[in-house]
């Protein structure tokens, strides 16, 4: 199963924590000394995880195993894969009893098979065993039988049963955020070395919001694909909170729209590409624009499409308006739908207070003009945010700095 449209997973997480002792030992003497397992075992993964990737990742020399260049970039994802297995240590570590929970399960060091984590995971996020049994085309018993493998590993108990499905606990939850960033750590692990064999290749995902949808992202994604046609691009549209979410467990690359506050940024960091103010927009011809002088206390009489109350734009231009000491806009359409709002204000003699990056087009083409009247209280930031610990794959930093260079020309 590929997550957001994501490629599928080629390695097999199985044969990671081999291939990770042998590139610190530089040995494969050393490395079954250290993990207790066979030389020809060791061995055999190394072959498998080459294979898999079709690239070879040590020079075999007589004095040991060399990482090649596909080795080390393997190596630092995989290292980052590791480190959130370890954070979902600590995390059972604070939260259980000393003694009552393996240290040492399996899932910890991505020791089950490619297939069980996903199962497990796609377990945790639909919480209905059929429905992953039908994603997975295997049976309901072979579902059940990853979560109980992952849960008497552990020793310790990850969701409860109901008759309509499961409900993840607090260290279900957890467990399966940390094995979705390490899973998505080891996609960019295949992507960066496919780039490696062909050109600059791979995926990028990135989540939007509405500003920076309409111009800054497409002309950066034409750009990018114009340079490097093996890199593709996937979207994923929602609310900031709803990607935060995914971004955090990182099925997306970065978010690009507007920045929030600090209080919604735990984990993630921001970076402002550009400056944005809410203009006034109106048609082209709309009354208001013939006026030989136009001040605020035109808009009193206005009839208004906006965005629902508590929204940052009402609340940003109610909040110009009573600062004027003005009445509150007389709004008869209440939608965010960009859509909507476009047709209503080139059909009408409405006005609608929004980002003008957002009717980029239709102000480029004539159709709809911003009113010289600012809201500096509107004033914020359009840009990236990335998780705080984030090691982007190429594409993704590609894109970005695409990104960053619309913004300059």
């Amino acid at each position: 199963m590929a997550p957001l449209g994501r490629d599928p997973l080629t390695i097999n997480p199985k044969y990671l924590r081999a291939f990770l002792t042998v590139a610190r030992t530089g040995s494969v003497i050393r490395a079954s000394e250290e993990v207790h397992r066979a030389q020809s075992a060791i061995t055999r993964s190394i072959k498998e995880l080459e294979g898999g990737l079709n690239a070879p990742l040590f020079e075999r020399r007589a004095y040991g195993m060399l990482l090649t260049e596909f080795g080390r970039v393997l190596l630092e994802r995989v290292e980052a894969a590791f480190a959130e297995m370890q954070a979902a240590r600590g995390g059972f570590r604070a939260q259980c009893p000393q003694g009552r929970w393996n240290d040492n399960a399996p899932v910890f060091s991505l020791s089950l098979s490619r297939q069980r984590l996903l199962v497990f995971v796609d377990l945790i996020e639909q919480r209905h065993m059929g429905a992953v049994a039908d994603s997975f085309g295997i049976s309901q018993p072979a579902v059940s039988q990853v979560l109980r493998e992952v849960e008497q590993g552990i020793g310790v108990t990850l969701v409860s049963r109901t008759p309509t499905g499961i409900t993840p606990n607090g260290l279900g939850l957890m467990l399966s955020m940390h094995i979705r960033r390490a899973l998505a750590e080891l996609r960019k692990a295949e992507a960066e070395v496919a780039s490696l064999q062909s050109g600059v290749s791979g995926q990028v995902v990135v989540g939007t919001l509405s500003l920076g949808r309409n111009r800054l992202l497409p002309r950066a994604i034409i750009a990018l694909t114009e340079t490097y046609p093996n890199l593709k691009v996937s979207t994923v549209e929602g609310t900031f909170e709803h990607l935060a979410v995914l971004l955090r467990a990182g099925d997306i690359d970065f978010v690009l729209g507007g920045l929030r506050p600090p209080e919604h940024m735990i984990g993630l960091s921001s970076e402002v590409v550009v400056e944005d103010m809410l203009g006034v927009i109106v048609r082209r011809g709309h009354p208001l624009t013939t006026q030989a002088a136009i001040g605020f206390a035109d808009l009193e009489r206005a009839r208004w499409v906006l965005p629902q109350r508590g929204t940052s734009t009402r609340t940003a231009l109610e909040l110009s308006l009573r600062e004027r000491s003005l009445k509150a806009p007389s709004v008869i359409v209440e939608t965010a739908d960009i859509a909507i709002t476009r047709g209503l204000l080139i059909g009408s003699e409405f006005l609608t207070a929004a980002s003008p990056h957002l009717f980029q087009h239709e102000i480029d083409a004539g159709e709809l003009e911003v009113l010289p009247l600012p809201l500096p209280a509107s004033r914020r930031g359009i840009g990236i945010v990335q998780r705080s610990d984030s090691k982007p794959s190429i594409a993704a930093r590609l894109l970005m700095e695409g990104i960053r260079q619309i913004h300059l020309l």
